[in-house]
């Protein structure tokens, strides 16, 4: 019996367990593809298999389906339309055999994608799968790996933060949350670096020089300018966990959050949520992750502190299983987790992709000089 996960690692409560590595298309849907999609929520009412992306009226929510015997010269068939709940159309799922590379469904489901967006107007996302690995495609960033598909929320969510998204050039940032000069140039080259279609960034910074306050100034603008929504803090002590929670409620007043306590059930109507990652990482009894009560596509943008303490979790399973935008913040790289930090952000080693160092915050009068001494004791 072979045990497959998306993420190749037994983490994933939808284990699917198979005969044969060589499925049909239709077996993978069935055995494998199905499964997933409930155990993510979604109900059968919500789904459309074998979709004619050429007689579908997709304006006004009429799906025309494969029915055995038509006669198909000239149509394309979508083999999943995930709806919201008014029936409108939020994302397509092309599946491949479970033996086929996922990714040669890319071509087809951008076909069919245009066929939808010359009717809506909107490039609505794409997932590509056979099974084994997930891949969404969606507008204004490169296709990339996610663990499997979203929630019909996250989905709706999605959706509604990219028709009312704003130019980041055009956020002003907030002078209550950073005011240094090089903390606020630090913030905007970070919002530069999302624009242009960045998912991941490192911030290097002192001790001592504000990085907390950056990483709120960045999650405050990201929110006003409807980049973003639910946002998770993640930290490797409960201490500094109660210090991310002041900052929330100190920079970012009117957003509701929580700290996340794995012997309680996870709130999941809050926007703020700060952890530690042993909090996510603990074990649910009926099998899993508490991190998997949140579906890959809740939160929007993720805040590693200490991010190079990355022994904290060694599998990177929060890094291979939420798909959000992701953020580190380090003051000194450890020489054993040097390049693993970087190469986690999509840095080249030893560049993050801002720096503030100690000799800088000095002349710049943000911390003092040191002065050693060699004591005895």
């Amino acid at each position: 019996m072979e045990i497959l996960t998306t993420l190749d690692v037994n983490f994933i409560n939808n284990t699917v367990y198979i005969n044969s590595m060589d499925l049909s298309e239709k077996e993978t849907r069935e055995k494998i593809i199905d499964p997933y999609l409930h155990d993510t929520g979604w109900k059968e009412e919500y789904i459309r298999r074998e979709v004619n992306s050429v007689n579908s009226n997709f304006k006004i929510k009429q799906y025309a389906s494969y029915k055995d015997g038509e006669d198909t010269d000239g149509s394309r068939f979508i083999d999943y339309v995930l709806l919201d709940s008014d029936k409108s159309i939020l994302a397509i799922i092309e599946a491949k055999r479970f033996s086929l590379d996922a990714e040669k469904g890319s071509i087809q489901a951008t076909t069919y994608q245009k066929d939808i967006q010359e009717q809506i107007g909107v490039a609505i996302p794409i997932f590509l799968t056979n099974g084994k690995k997930w891949y969404l495609k969606e507008e204004s960033y490169p296709r990339r790996e996610v663990s499997g598909p979203f929630s019909q929320a996250d989905l709706h969510k999605r959706m509604r933060l990219a028709k009312e998204r704003q130019k980041l050039a055009n956020i002003e940032i907030n002078p209550k949350i950073v005011d240094r000069s090089k903390n606020v140039e630090i913030v905007r080259q970070i919002l530069n670096h999302f624009e242009l279609g960045h998912r991941k960034a490192l911030i290097n910074m002192a001790t001592g020089t504000g990085k907390t306050r950056v990483a709120m100034a960045i999650i405050e603008a990201l929110i006003r300018a409807r980049y973003v929504q639910n946002v998770l803090f993640i930290v490797d002590r409960i201490a500094l966990g109660r210090q991310a929670f002041n900052a929330f409620d100190e920079c970012l007043k009117n957003e509701p959050r929580t700290l996340l306590n794995e012997f309680k059930d996870f709130d999941m109507d809050k926007r703020m949520y700060v952890s530690t990652v042993q909090t996510l990482k603990t074990k649910n009894p009926e099998g899993g992750f508490k991190m998997q009560k949140f579906s890959p596509g809740f939160f929007d943008i993720i805040i590693f502190d200490e991010a190079h303490r990355s022994y904290y979790d060694s599998e990177k399973l929060l890094f291979k299983y939420f798909d959000a935008i992701q953020v580190g913040l380090t003051a000194t790289p450890s020489k054993s987790e040097f390049r693993d930090t970087f190469e986690l952000f999509d840095c080249q080693i030893g560049t993050p992709t801002v720096r503030y160092d100690y000799n800088e915050a000095v002349d710049d009068k943000v911390l003092v000089p040191y002065d050693a001494r060699i004591i005895d004791t």
